[in-house]
């Protein structure tokens, strides 16, 4: 069961974030279990009211997908637990727009069956359209959204909303499902579910010869939200299931709004006529925010959170963090859990000691030096052999992650670069476009990119 935990608590760090993660569940411990009911350790009540509020779904999810079964957590208090006073406790408010996103809403994957409100009741409370801040980057992509939830089934079905990690496509989709779900002259069954769930639903249905339930449970309702279908990718069974359902729907003229981290043609593994269906709507994307709108989104989230938060300090964030909303909300929830624990003002000097960690100062840019001796580490090969002539596969292509970080985080230009290397200017373009297209395409390896740059930030926090 402690193997059960990692492996859910791996589960919770993808959906929150390695800031988020570290902060609030970092600090937990498994206690053991009894049953289906798993007991976790909080350090002191103000974690256990902050997690039993804001995570608590989030982790019976992660636990019940490793295990297999309906899993429930149990949340107790270490015998040496500090008893937090009321200064000590968060704002009102959810400190991190995650808490109760994807992970929530497939534990409890169920059309609406409550009283309306303004609210889906098992959708993320916090993702709305209100709380929505919209830049040049998104613009394009919520004003579909806003089509949609306004005359669902009329227009853009389906809508196909792609985009980066963290950039805002759960936010969107989210917002579409409450909106549908309180407005109309009737009630409205709106199911949302990442497309994992669709998966390993059917995959039960078939294995309990329960498919007739399972085609129920979807093809009835009058909005469904699919999110990721990425990972709907060589999986033929599943396909085919969801090629039907979509079939279903649409003849009803009912809602599909669909995510993904790419557009439907760049998405291998996916069938023609999943790939058709999917370009028959709407295709908007979502982009990495510019710094304009991530001030914005500070402030706005800072005050969701009954965060006072200085002018600069927000413009501090925003310069420092550029490509992910998801990273700001975890210095947001930095921020609050270390304002409340020490009672203190977030000042600059503040903010700055606080997310040491986690960001460095924006203006501090790498030499081409510490960038082919960083790649060079990172892939395991000799610094002589990636500026040497030397032209293997696996030592070209480290070379070439090398030259595209350096003309992305440095300002020399192609030939400066080509001379660091003993190439010329027209070996550099080549490779940086290589890279580029690779960096866009492939989410794994863009994950490794990112690996290498968060590397170069710590090395240029610690020279600092």
């Amino acid at each position: 069961m402690n193997g059960l935990w990692q492996r859910a608590a791996d589960r919770i760090r993808d959906e929150l974030g390695q800031v988020g993660y570290e902060t609030w569940i970092g600090p937990l411990n498994f206690v053991g279990h009894q049953g289906s009911t798993v007991t976790i350790e909080a350090p002191n009540r103000f974690f256990r009211d902050w997690i039993n509020e804001r995570y608590l779904s989030l982790m019976r999810a992660a636990l019940s997908k490793e295990a297999g079964e309906e899993m429930e957590v149990r949340l107790t208090l270490g015998e040496n637990a500090a008893v937090a006073t009321p200064q000590q406790r968060p704002a009102n408010g959810h400190a991190n727009g995650n808490g109760n996103g994807k992970a929530s809403a497939a534990s409890r994957a169920t059309a609406a069956a409550a009283p309306r409100g303004d609210r889906h009741p098992t959708l993320n409370p916090r993702y709305s359209f209100a709380e929505f801040v919209v830049g040049s980057a998104n613009q394009f992509a919520h004003a579909a959204a806003q089509a949609v939830a306004n005359q669902p089934g009329e227009k853009y079905n389906p809508l196909f909303i792609y985009g980066g990690v963290g950039l805002g496509k759960t936010h969107l989709v989210t917002a579409i499902g409450h909106h549908i779900w309180a407005s109309g002259d009737r009630p409205r069954k709106v199911l949302f579910m990442p497309s994992e769930v669709f998966m390993n639903e059917m995959i039960n249905s078939l294995r309990r010869d329960k498919m007739g339930e399972f085609r129920e449970k979807f093809r009835r309702v009058d909005t469904l939200i699919l999110d990721d279908v990425q990972f709907l990718a060589g999986r033929e069974r599943t396909q085919e299931e969801f090629f039907h359902t979509f079939n279903a729907l649409h003849a009803e003229r009912h809602q599909i709004v669909l995510t993904s981290d790419k557009v439907p043609r760049d998405i291998p593994g996916l069938e023609d006529r999943l790939r058709n269906r999917f370009e028959s709507g709407l295709i908007a994307d979502i982009a990495p925010p510019d710094l304009e709108t991530r001030v914005a989104i500070v402030q706005k989230k800072a005050v969701l959170d009954n965060l006072r938060l200085a002018p600069e300090v927000a413009m501090y964030i925003a310069q420092s963090v550029s490509s992910n909303v998801r990273e700001l909300e975890g210095c947001l929830t930095r921020l609050a859990a270390l304002a409340s624990f020490n009672q203190s003002a977030i000042t600059m000097d503040f903010a700055r000691q606080a997310l040491q960690d986690l960001i460095c100062n924006h203006d501090a840019k790498p030499d081409v030096e510490s960038i082919q001796r960083t790649v060079a580490d990172f892939f395991h090969i000799r610094l002589t052999d990636l500026k040497s002539k030397k032209r293997t596969q696996h030592i070209a292509f480290c070379r070439q992650v090398a030259m595209y970080l350096c003309r992305k985080l440095t300002d020399s230009s192609f030939p400066t670069i080509g001379e660091h290397f003993g190439r010329d200017h027209s070996t550099v373009i080549h490779a940086h476009n290589l890279i580029l297209r690779r960096v866009t395409s492939d989410p794994a390896f863009r994950l490794s990119i990112e690996k290498i740059e968060r590397e170069l930030k710590s090395i240029r926090a610690n020279a600092a």
